[in-house]
């Protein structure tokens, strides 16, 4: 069964929660095994959004490889056209017009496909940093349970020792 973030989250904070408190200490001994399956689950229900940005990104280089390719041909093309005309430069000049204007194109629809993926990996990368300082917030408030815990297991055998010296004095 697939569970959500703050679920395994909480499982997470549960593991720390039951596992053995060390004496005299704010250590937790906790089982490696749950805790790695934990995040296993974890990694496992991270935004999609990752992995498509990741694939628009591949995209986009695609994109921009395929576009200088394009280029590269098109300004080949007119060198070669060129070569053959020379005796004609009017039509010399308009291949090399035509091939600068080819190259222009590619590298303005590559630089809008560059700034729509960095635009569409911002907003996925802002959206995980918002989770996860939601479980980082959560992680710290766990701990400051568990140090608050503690504080007041150390406490109790004082308590206790006053209250039977109070005991002894009402005798």
């Amino acid at each position: 069964m697939k569970q959500d973030l703050w679920s395994i989250i909480e499982e997470m904070e549960a593991v720390v929660t039951d596992g053995v408190h060390l004496p005299l200490s704010d250590g937790v001994v906790i089982s490696e095994r749950e805790i790695f399956a934990l995040l296993d689950e974890l990694r496992a229900v991270l935004p999609e959004e990752l992995s498509e940005a990741r694939a628009l990104v591949e995209e986009r280089d695609r994109i921009l490889s395929e576009a200088r390719s394009q280029a590269e041909r098109t300004l080949e093309d007119a060198a070669q056209r060129a070569e053959r005309m020379t005796d004609e430069s009017t039509i010399t000049s308009l291949a090399e017009e035509q091939a600068e204007e080819t190259v222009e194109e590619a590298e303005e629809v590559a630089r809008k496909i560059k700034l729509q993926a960095h635009q569409y990996a911002d907003d996925v990368l802002r959206q995980l940093q918002q989770v996860l300082n939601n479980a980082t917030d959560r992680i710290a408030e766990g701990r400051e349970q568990l140090s608050h815990s503690s504080q007041e297991m150390r406490r109790a055998p004082d308590q206790v020792a006053a209250a039977r010296d109070d005991s002894d004095n009402i005798d």
